[in-house]
């Protein structure tokens, strides 16, 4: 499901995320990969997870896909603590922030 801006900020922790991309394990590669898949969107191009962030209190994951356009990211957001799949967001961070 593509979310909102709102609902992605939603799951934004008060406490902050914490890399842990070279630390964290998938809990369900299977539906995981076919989520991607499924909602994947052609504009963004070829994709590679970049990053992975945990909300510091437990509650979410961001995934972070690096995309073939510039400053633009596919975010998938898991909820760790039912462990499925929220959701994804697409990240425009030229704007954002103002980046070109």
């Amino acid at each position: 499901m593509l979310l909102t801006e709102e609902e992605f900020k939603s799951t934004f922790s008060s406490e902050g995320f914490i890399n842990v991309t070279d630390t964290a394990e998938n809990f369900n590669e299977k539906e995981f990969d076919e989520y991607v898949r499924n909602n994947l969107i052609a504009e963004l191009g070829k994709m590679h997870i970049g990053y992975v962030y945990d909300a510091k209190d437990g509650s979410y994951r961001h995934v972070t896909f690096i995309t073939d356009v510039k400053n633009m990211h596919y975010i998938v957001v898991l909820n760790l603590k039912n462990k499925k799949i929220f959701g994804h967001f697409v990240l425009d961070l030229n704007k954002e922030y103002g980046l070109s």
